[in-house]
């Protein structure tokens, strides 16, 4: 059966291309599970970037768009402009203990303050009120109550 040498050589080439499969089957299993490895990996970066960015989202938005007056404190504010009511102001404020004034300086930017304290002035002539702005947690309640309630036109 094996008598010549071209006889070793057919049995020599067939036992290493079934090595060969064997090798590639071994390769393609242990591969594919380092692959789902890779792939959880992947997806739980995902899941962590997405959150990531959801709460930058969340983080933004609250501070652009501010807040309601519902639930949250609210301080009825007027602007003080008359001369007399500002000698009384810096009366009060000069003594110790509880006064109705505050003084405030708007320092959100080195550049631009005058803009942005006129824009407080006129928030407070509009408006008459002021209030803080909501925490992510808030913003993001708020957010899954509109959408639970379905988009309300104004």
């Amino acid at each position: 059966m094996f008598g010549n040498l071209a006889d070793w050589g057919d049995l020599g080439s067939a036992v290493s291309g079934l090595a060969a499969v064997v090798l590639a089957a071994a390769a393609i299993i242990g591969g594919s599970a380092g692959l789902g490895d890779w792939r959880g990996r992947q997806r739980a970066e995902k899941a962590l970037a997405d959150e990531q960015a959801e709460n930058i989202r969340l983080d933004r938005r609250r501070v652009l768009n501010g807040w309601s007056g519902n639930g949250l404190p609210v301080y009825g504010v007027t602007l003080v402009t008359d001369e007399a009511e500002l000698a009384k102001a810096a009366q009060e404020l000069s003594a110790t203990g509880p006064t109705d004034y505050v003084v405030l300086r708007v320092s959100e930017s080195t550049f631009g303050n005058a803009n942005r304290a006129d824009s407080l002035r006129q928030f407070i002539e509009r408006e008459g009120y002021l209030t803080r702005a909501p925490d992510a947690g808030e913003y993001e309640a708020l957010e899954r109550g509109i959408k639970a309630l379905g988009e309300v036109p104004a």
